[in-house]
């Protein structure tokens, strides 16, 4: 859903037939042109009005939920599609024509900020339109904050960037490089510790949430989409790749990064500079790059130091 704070949207009446028109697409066929189009959203998010899309196989479970009106799709995934009531809009690039679908929808919104009294913000912060800011809150000098709703008794250090927009990029029919439009938000919860030139991207679709009671150090990059449940602990230089889920009280040493659309489970701990590239279960420690359960990861060290002494 669009967070009318922050976007406002341009094209509210709009029918799937016009939208294909503009993107140089074959419209639907018949009634189905005439479905009214509003904003652009998630697959599982979805509600009606909605355009969405769908371009791999692994993400057909999403429709499970998915509730919107249409969705650019690959010509293989559109009976599935179909199937859930779904307008199928066909295409090669269904990614693609979401993001200059949400470029047409989509304009950023001029509404008033709301800062709680008490909260204590240097002077040189820069705060776009629409943010909220909670009690207690202190954010230092030469931070960005945009496209963020922010709880109480946050202390967010100098030079960190909340809400900019994540790293997305599309290909399109002609080989152009088009930025996928980021018309989220991040939503942080209360008591975060933020330090200094961390960048938090605002969701793509969606939102990216930041738990109650969440430590993060320096030079932390969160990526678009991700959310960190409660309690979360991220030391310096640690990277999340767009859409990872990180659950309660998940430790993560200096310089672990994950890949995209990881899910690493309730208390679980990875080691500094562990390379995630699979979920990592609950409870479990993992170290190493590729990242594996320590004990495996020690074995193989162990073994590799025997090797080199013979």
């Amino acid at each position: 859903m669009i967070d009318t704070r922050f976007y406002s949207l341009r094209e509210a009446d709009m029918t799937v037939s016009e939208l294909c028109v503009r993107l140089d697409l074959t419209p639907p066929e018949g009634s189905f042109g005439e479905e009214k189009i509003c904003q652009p959203s998630s697959l599982a998010e979805s509600k009606p009005s909605d355009i969405t899309f769908l371009d791999s196989r692994r993400n057909v479970g999403a429709l499970e939920t998915a509730k919107a009106s249409a969705c650019f799709v690959t010509a293989s995934l559109s009976e599935a599609v179909a199937a859930r009531n779904i307008i199928p809009i066909i295409c090669k690039l269904p990614k693609y024509h979401l993001a200059r679908s949400t470029d047409i929808l989509v304009d950023c919104a001029e509404t008033p900020t709301n800062i709680a009294s008490t909260a204590k913000i240097h002077p040189s912060v820069h705060i776009g339109p629409g943010v909220t800011i909670g009690e207690n809150t202190v954010i230092g000098p030469n931070t960005v904050i945009e496209n963020a709703v922010i709880g109480d008794n946050v202390n967010i250090g100098a030079c960190t960037v909340v809400g900019g927009a994540g790293f997305g990029v599309v290909v399109g029919p002609d080989g152009s490089i088009l930025p996928v439009p980021h018309v989220g938000r991040v939503v942080i919860g209360d008591r975060v510790g933020i330090g200094s030139n961390v960048c938090i991207d605002r969701g793509q679709l969606g939102d990216t949430t930041i738990g109650d009671d969440c430590q993060i150090d320096n030079l932390v990059q969160i990526a678009h989409n991700c959310v960190l449940e409660r309690g979360c602990l991220l030391a310096g230089r640690v990277g999340l790749s767009g859409s990872c889920h990180i659950g309660e009280g998940v430790m993560m040493g200096g310089s672990a990064g994950l890949a995209d659309h990881i899910t690493v489970g309730a208390g679980a701990r990875l080691a500094a500079f562990a390379g995630v590239m699979h979920d990592v279960p609950a409870g479990e420690t993992w170290s190493g790059i590729p990242a594996m359960p320590i004990r495996e990861h020690m074995k193989i060290v162990a073994q590799a130091k025997r090797a080199l002494k013979k």
